[in-house]
């Protein structure tokens, strides 16, 4: 019997590598499920662009095209563009977004009076980076935010993510007009059209994660399956009170899942730990 899901939508920190290492299967797996699936690699990661994480996940041995990747940068520098073109915008950030958005036609500022604060993971934060946000949005412009993940898995443990950037601006007193990463309804629509990827039964998301890629497949409607190799764990699913259409130990269970060997979730069952 053919498999319902045919393309396949599939976060990465925590679901097919942690830190420098793949998950065990994981290679594996997406090489097998490739011959009979389109895959679309969708990251809240707001640090790389879709080239750089194509080049990590081949330095982890997994095929990957740009055209396959959309990360949460590719949806910041398409939020600014459709607010127009050559705009100042100020960033809150470390990594490719400064260049992604000048290779776009965007002028990158870090203080002033910019047209757009872009505000994502900024390793070398301080004080008077996050006045110069307040000062750039109290004369008016428009706030954009990366995502709302409050950590990122790391074989070190969590570490702070986009959303501990963003509430400290929304501590201030602002709302993004924008927020570029899973669950938004925006931010993931987007990133399907980017890649030619139509919203149907067909799509199944996979992820690590409750809070943006269980709830990102909600907010679009199609079903998703959690792995536990990452940020949540089977109690955070009744405490969440967010349920996924499937469970699964790791990611490499996707295959017999879409050969319908895998039965779907039953919180009654297996909420539990």
């Amino acid at each position: 019997m053919p498999s319902q899901y045919t393309k396949l939508i599939v976060d990465l920190d925590g679901t097919l590598y942690r830190g420098p290492q793949a998950l065990p299967g994981a290679v594996e797996a997406i090489t097998q499920l490739r011959a009979t699936h389109r895959i679309l690699f969708l990251s809240n990661n707001c640090n790389m662009t879709s080239e750089t994480l194509a080049q990590r996940l081949r330095g982890l041995g997994f095929e990957a095209d740009p055209q396959e990747v959309v990360s949460s940068v590719t949806l910041m520098v398409e939020a600014v563009d459709q607010l127009g073109r050559g705009l100042r915008v100020l960033t809150l950030c470390s990594g490719d977004l400064d260049r992604a958005l000048q290779e776009a036609g965007h002028q990158t500022v870090k203080a002033g009076k910019p047209d757009v604060v872009v505000v994502a993971v900024d390793f070398d934060v301080s004080y008077s980076k996050i006045r110069n946000v307040l000062s750039a949005l109290r004369a008016g412009a428009v706030f954009i935010g990366a995502n709302a993940d409050a950590t990122y898995p790391t074989e070190n443990g969590p570490q702070p993510a986009a959303g501990a950037f963003v509430g400290a601006v929304r501590g201030m007193g602002f709302t993004p007009s924008h927020m570029c990463g899973k669950p938004d309804p925006w931010a993931m629509q987007t990133a399907l059209r980017l890649r030619g990827f139509t919203v149907d039964k067909e799509c199944l998301l996979i992820g690590d994660r409750l809070d943006s890629d269980i709830l990102g497949a909600e907010a679009l409607g199609i079903d998703s399956a959690l792995v536990l190799t990452g940020a949540s764990t089977r109690s955070d699913i009744e405490r969440l009170r967010i349920h996924p259409t499937y469970l699964l130990e790791a990611f490499p269970a996707i295959t017999a899942l879409v050969h319908h060997d895998c039965a779907p979730f039953d919180p009654t069952t297996d909420g539990g730990d």
